[in-house]
């Protein structure tokens, strides 16, 4: 399982976030910052891998960076702190994979439409444009932004197993 956990070097600020992982369900939460995005994308992948979801890593890691990553620029830190909390979960169900960021700002985001070229303001266009539906759901006190990829072909058939503990 080592060379599934390939993590980058943390750094001297260290990264806070709490797992919890049983086979088809992984939930993270953690202080979103910089240096935590790309080490919950490894860990996502390294579940997906594990869950023999192989086909959607890519759609599902960059559906984790850009939704953590509007965390970190759009939502407000927790008062007294400078830091945003947020619970990442990604859910195996039948025949999809749901990827879930909960945030505690009540604020919706909004699509933008900014030109394909842009270097920011285009996350959600392309969660959108990878994940066979998304949306965002209010609870009191924040939201939930979330992203269902349906499973084919080979994926669909190993849906009451994983591969290995995860």
């Amino acid at each position: 399982m080592a060379d599934l956990l390939e993590l980058p070097a943390v750094p001297a600020t260290g990264v806070r976030a709490t797992t919890r992982s049983k086979s088809g369900h992984l939930e993270i939460d953690l202080d979103v910052t910089s240096e935590a995005v790309p080490i919950i994308r490894t860990v996502v992948r390294a579940h997906l891998e594990l869950w023999g979801l192989s086909g959607l890593i890519d759609s599902a890691a960059l559906t984790v960076t850009e939704l953590l990553t509007n965390v970190l620029r759009h939502t407000d830190p927790v008062p007294g702190t400078e830091t945003r909390g947020a619970r990442l979960t990604v859910t195996r169900l039948t025949g999809a994979l749901n990827v879930c960021v909960r945030d505690f700002d009540p604020v919706l985001p909004r699509l933008s439409h900014n030109a394909a070229d842009a270097e920011c303001g285009r996350g959600l266009l392309l969660v959108s444009s990878f994940a066979d539906d998304c949306g965002c759901s209010e609870f009191t006190g924040g939201k939930d932004v979330w992203a269902n990829f349906l499973v084919r072909g080979d994926e669909a058939s190993d849906s009451g197993r994983a591969r290995g503990a995860s």
